[in-house]
């Protein structure tokens, strides 16, 4: 029984160790700020209507109400203009601006929240009231690549899931280890770059400023 115990309070204080200094890290760090050189995605209504259109007919498609199977195509501007929408409501993390592009076969996701919205995972929670809230309060710019990898349903009528198998983190002009995003994001990491998606999904390819959804 001690054994057990003393184990978790090794467990306890590595974890704090390992938050303490991500978070010297995170605030010694000059260059969050600074914007990566990047320009914004324009957009129009137009573009998020059309993402919702073409994202329903994957339900319809999964539900066996069309019997269509070409590729469904997303552009740039449809992706950016939907989760201009509903990112902020699916992970309860705001970015103002949000920047999505598609090329070299990957995700990039780029934008600027403040840096407490980030420090979501254990034990930051418990560290924020210690921390000064003018720095708590500092703009950051986020830079996030990745892969597309579907987690196809292991039974019939099981869910299936898209999830971004991250390859670049950044924070500024900063590169930080992909390990710092998991630790600062704690759950909403998850919520975040894993979403369901309607079980038809067979594969999602990156092309340059599209992203090619097929079907089974």
């Amino acid at each position: 029984m001690r054994l057990g115990c003393l184990g978790c309070l090794v467990l306890i204080v590595a974890i704090l160790i390992v938050g303490v200094a991500a978070a010297g890290f995170v605030f010694l760090s000059g260059n969050m700020g600074t914007p990566p050189d990047v320009q914004p995605t324009r957009f129009t209504r137009a573009d998020g209507y059309s993402a919702q259109r073409k994202l329903y007919e994957l339900v319809l498609r999964e539900s066996g109400r069309s019997t269509r199977t070409d590729p469904v195509i997303l552009s740039e501007a449809e992706v950016n203009a939907f989760l201009a929408n509903h990112l902020a409501e699916a992970a309860d993390l705001p970015f103002s601006p949000l920047i999505v592009r598609f090329e070299g076969g990957q995700l990039e996701l780029r934008g600027q929240t403040l840096l407490r919205n980030l420090l979501q995972g254990p034990p930051f929670p418990q560290l924020m009231p210690y921390l000064p809230a003018a720095r708590l309060d500092q703009t950051v710019w986020v830079t996030v690549r990745g892969r597309f990898v579907i987690d196809h349903p292991r039974t019939k009528g099981g869910r299936g899931y898209a999830r971004v198998e991250v390859t670049e983190f950044a924070l500024g002009k900063q590169p930080v280890g992909r390990w710092l995003l998991w630790l600062m994001l704690g759950p909403t990491g998850s919520k975040l770059l894993r979403f369901q998606v309607p079980s038809v999904v067979d594969s999602v390819q990156i092309d340059e400023r599209r992203a090619v959804i097929r079907t089974q």
